[in-house]
């Protein structure tokens, strides 16, 4: 019997193990070039269920629903990418600019004048402490004047790699909008002739899968659609009160930054904060200060009820599979690995408690 259970378990641990691997090799080599269709097949879905209702209720054709709301859906859309972007782009080419005037003007006087006071009470000291200080503290200029140089560089190099890309990015936006048309006006057909293909005892099992993941990628990404939407909605309020320049593109911008599990806007905030205190900028540091703690009393009471109980994972198991994720599969891992982390757990309970059901009836 030991022997029999061994060789199951490696028989199981060999299953899984391939599943595990034609889904990594599936999403490391063919997710990237079919992620225009995919895109489209996701878009098509979520409009399928308003069209048939809609359709419905004005008795109309599914099919002509079905383009009409793809058209609002991409309109919409379009309107909103072009809207931030310009916002994103103003907000970059205005800012990044200013980081070596403010390195000059404001960081290197105030660097210099803490350490001339320094010096002053350091007479005292051993020489070879002042020497040493002296060595640290030119360090710490060369270290800042490669850090802007290095920033400056990166926004070059972010700057042409966008310049670059935008070719494929048009291609794949173009693929991803044809293909949601073809795909919604026979979402049903298709729907019918995938379930075909598959074996009538695996149809029951792949259906209920696909319905429990499906609902529960809907509701985690609902949750964090919201909570971005609730962080615009609070960044920009608070970044033209205190009159911050561009404020609604850096608002978008710390909002995407939030959407991230974990790290939060205190990634931008925080810092932005403690430069500003460093310049002297008392107000705007008090007020940055201020935004960030609103900020995060509002999202501990509204992701907990939102988002806690549809991920079910702990934040260092969350961290963790961020970091995975985006090693393996870049953004879209950052985002995707947890999701597919939660959405495994969600289905291995459910299975689990039929197999209790069952056993207990």
């Amino acid at each position: 019997m030991d022997i029999e259970k061994k060789k199951a378990f490696l028989i199981q641990g060999a299953y899984y193990g391939a599943i595990a691997a034609a889904l990594f090799f599936g999403l490391r080599y063919l997710f990237p070039p079919l992620s225009p269709f995919i895109a489209g097949f996701v878009i098509a879905w979520l409009l399928s269920g308003p069209s048939k209702t809609l359709a419905k209720k004005y008795h109309l054709p599914q099919r002509l629903m079905a383009f009409v709301l793809a058209v609002v859906f991409y309109a919409v859309v379009f309107i909103a990418a072009i809207s931030a972007l310009v916002q994103v782009i103003s907000a970059i080419e205005n800012v990044v600019p200013q980081i070596p005037v403010i390195y000059s003007t404001k960081l290197v006087p105030f660097i210099t004048e803490s350490y001339a006071k320094l010096e002053v009470h350091m007479q005292d000291f051993d020489p070879e402490v002042i020497e040493i200080i002296d060595k640290m503290a030119q360090q710490l200029f060369a270290y800042l004047e490669q850090m802007i140089s290095s920033l400056s560089v990166f926004a070059v190099r972010v700057a042409s790699s966008v310049i670059t890309g935008m070719p494929s990015v048009i291609l794949a936006v173009i693929l991803t909008v044809v293909s949601t048309f073809f795909i919604s006006l026979d979402f049903d057909s298709i729907i019918r002739y995938a379930k075909g293909l598959l074996p009538a005892k695996t149809q029951a099992t792949v259906t209920e899968t696909v319905t429990t993941g499906v609902d529960s990628v809907r509701k985690i990404l609902g949750s964090y659609i919201l909570i971005m939407i609730m962080s615009f909605l609070e960044l920009s309020a608070g970044l033209l009160i205190m009159k911050i320049p561009y404020a609604v593109g850096l608002a978008l911008i710390i909002s995407v930054i939030d959407i991230m599990p974990v790290l939060g806007t205190g990634l931008v905030l925080i810092p932005w904060s403690l430069i500003c205190l460093v310049l002297r900028n008392y107000p705007l540091a008090i007020g940055i200060g201020l935004l960030y703690v609103i900020m995060l009393v509002v999202r501990n009471v509204v992701e907990p009820k939102l988002v806690g109980s549809q991920m079910g994972l702990h934040p260092v198991v969350t961290l963790v599979s961020m970091f995975l994720g985006l090693e393996m599969f870049g953004i879209a891992g950052l985002f995707g690995f947890p999701i597919a982390l939660s959405l495994y757990i969600k289905l291995y309970a459910a299975r689990k408690n039929r197999k209790a059901a069952a056993q207990a009836s």
